[in-house]
Formats: structure tokens, sequence, C-alpha cells
């Protein structure tokens, strides 16, 4: 199960700070972080199996990152769309409200269950599909962690843990606990690589795969980002360990514009 931890407004110079981990068969092809649209242009990883990404950021300042949900249902998958390939499409979307709209059109049924974080430094969604409806939430500024739990679930084990620690690294980072002041990219990208790699589980946890970096066999932690936006930056900053963060250094993609022209 993949894990995405939002820091929303919370930061007083990077309104939006995002990281992840995902989780997947190891043995499912994908590309690192890449341009995947040229027009309009969209940017992040792609799953070479579906065609669409994980987690991608586009040329007006959006980010999306769609993780698989639990589901009660082990039928076997046949006729549903990727899940990705519905991440890619929200990122072709200028702006989160716009997004929402492009929900609002979608049927739930066509996809298997997911929750789809999506945001700019001033909006930001969580959505999930009920059924053939798709619901929205509207995210207020804090730190949001998503798993594989539905909007109206206990939060489980592992996204308190998780929440606990990405909170604690949020302190870490600032410096302060209350109005957290500007945060270093690289120093940001060191504290959260300590919460993306741990392998920890508190008492109410009896399953490996619930731990935050995940390592069991043919399943596992497959790559891992970070995605700063600053305040009046133009460009993302997008940083990228292809495997486990424990076991692999982040590298700095290319700094990109807010239009999709790279920056030096």
């Amino acid at each position: 199960m993949c894990i995405l931890a939002l820091y929303f407004q919370v930061i007083r110079d990077c309104p939006l700070l995002v990281a992840a981990n995902r989780d997947e068969f190891v043995h499912r092809p994908s590309a690192p972080p890449g341009v995947l649209c040229a027009a309009p242009w969209v940017f992040g990883g792609k799953d070479l199996q579906a065609g669409g990404t994980w987690l991608g950021i586009n040329g007006s300042g959006m980010f999306a990152g769609i993780l698989n949900r639990r589901s009660g249902d082990k039928r076997g998958k046949t006729g549903k769309r990727s899940r990705g390939l519905l991440c890619l499409d929200l990122l072709k979307g200028r702006e989160p409200g716009e997004a929402v709209e492009i929900l609002k059109r979608e049927r739930g049924g066509l996809y298997d269950p997911f929750n789809l974080v999506f945001a700019n430094t001033s909006e930001a969604y969580v959505a999930h599909n009920n059924g053939e409806d798709i619901e929205c939430l509207n995210l207020a500024a804090g730190v949001h962690v998503v798993g594989n739990v539905a909007l109206y679930d206990p939060p489980g084990a592992k996204n308190g843990r998780a929440l606990e620690l990405f909170t604690a690294a949020l302190n870490s980072m600032t410096g302060v606990s209350v109005t957290p002041a500007q945060v270093d990219p690289l120093a940001a990208v060191r504290r959260l690589r300590g919460v993306l790699s741990d392998h920890g589980l508190d008492k109410a946890m009896d399953n490996p795969r619930e731990a935050i970096c995940v390592h069991r066999g043919e399943y596992g932690t497959v790559s891992s980002s970070v995605l700063l936006h600053r305040q009046g930056a133009e460009a993302f900053d997008y940083f990228h360990a292809a495997g486990p963060p424990c076991r692999n250094d982040y590298e700095r993609c290319p700094a990109v514009a807010a239009q999709g022209s790279e920056v030096d």
C-alpha cells in the first residue's frame, strides 16, 4: 500500500509540499519522472504497463497523486480503466477546481477503488470512488496523510503512525511548532527521507506491509518522491528516489518552470 503526505499551507514560504512512497509489485514496469505530455505540459512518473501516472505535476502549478484503496471485493479486475490514467487526466487540467469538474463527469465504477489527491498552492482536495459516484473533499490547511482507506473510514494504524511522524518532521524542518518558518528543500528531503524510509510497526500493526517503507519479496516500495512548491517560485522542486528510499538517494529532477520550460 502507498502513502502520501501533503503539507498544505503550513510552511511560510512553501505552501505545497508532498512526500510519497509508491508500493507496487517490483516487476511492474515503470519509468522515472519525465515529460508525460507536451501540450498541456505534464511531468511525472509513468506506469509502462497501463500508461498512466501515480504522481505528477503540470504546467499550471498543480500536483496529483493516486493511491489504491483497500476493498473487500476480491474479484478479478476485468474491464476496469487504469486509475493512473485518471490521475493523468486531472493533470491535463489547469487547476484543482477544474479537476473537480472532471471527476463529476466520471463514473466511479469504471475504476478499482482509489484515493486521489490533487492541489496547488491555493486549493487542495482528496477524492475517492464510492460505487458509481466520486466524492471530493476540500482539504483545509494542515498536514494530511492519505493511504489505502476511504475518507470516511478510521485512519488505520499505518496512517495514524505516519501522521505522527510526518508532523514531527514538519517541526524539525522548520525549527518551530507554531507559525512555521522557511524551509530549505535539501534539508527537507533529508528529514523526510527518514520518515519515508521508516520500517517500524506500532502495537496495532502485525503486517509488514503496514510499514511506511515496505519490503515483502515481490511487492514493496519501488520509488519515492518529494515535491515542493515554494512561495513565488516558477518551478516545483522535484526529488525522486528510483527505489526504496532506505536504499536509494533522492535525485533532483531538472527544475521546470510553471509553463513547462526548463530553467537553470
